[in-house]
């Protein structure tokens, strides 16, 4: 079902992927994507849980709220959701805002923002890229292969 048409249609489009991920200091985790599962979409969620805590982020719009972050500790073992600050959110933005609009007005900002030189905070250059698809190449491989991959993968 596509949402803007309220037709059933033919996409090209991957349906969703989680993988999961062992870190080298112990912790595990989820990542979990989507653009037309059952539930609210597009999504994306990452789970980590380490000894000292967990914590679940997730970007997808839900009851008005585009971004949500929740965590855990041993001592306090049900998950709260936690105030994202307010620095988080280009000039105006709010938790509340479309994420179709928060996400590419924070593009937007850090892009000229670095550009200024009032950041050095940047979210896409190569070398991101690079790494994004290096973890994407070793989903693939894991998958394919049926088992474990290392990373970073050989170069």
């Amino acid at each position: 079902m596509v949402r803007a048409t309220g037709h059933m249609m033919r996409m090209n489009i991957d349906d969703g992927d989680i993988h999961l991920v062992d870190y080298t200091n112990g912790a595990t985790g989820s990542i979990q994507t989507s653009f037309v599962i059952i539930g609210n979409y597009p999504g994306v969620e990452a789970r980590l849980y380490g000894t000292n805590g967990a914590v679940i982020c997730r970007l997808v719009e839900e009851s008005g709220v585009a971004e949500t972050i929740s965590t855990a500790t041993p001592g306090d073992v049900e998950f709260k959701p936690i105030r994202i600050p307010q620095r988080f959110y280009p000039t105006g933005g709010h938790p509340r805002e479309s994420w179709r609009t928060l996400f590419y007005a924070n593009l937007i900002k850090d892009f000229a923002d670095e550009i200024l030189g009032a950041s050095g905070r940047n979210q896409g250059n190569f070398e991101d890229g690079a790494r994004v698809q290096e973890v994407i190449n070793a989903v693939e491989l894991s998958f394919q292969e049926r088992r474990w991959i290392e990373f970073p993968l050989n170069r």
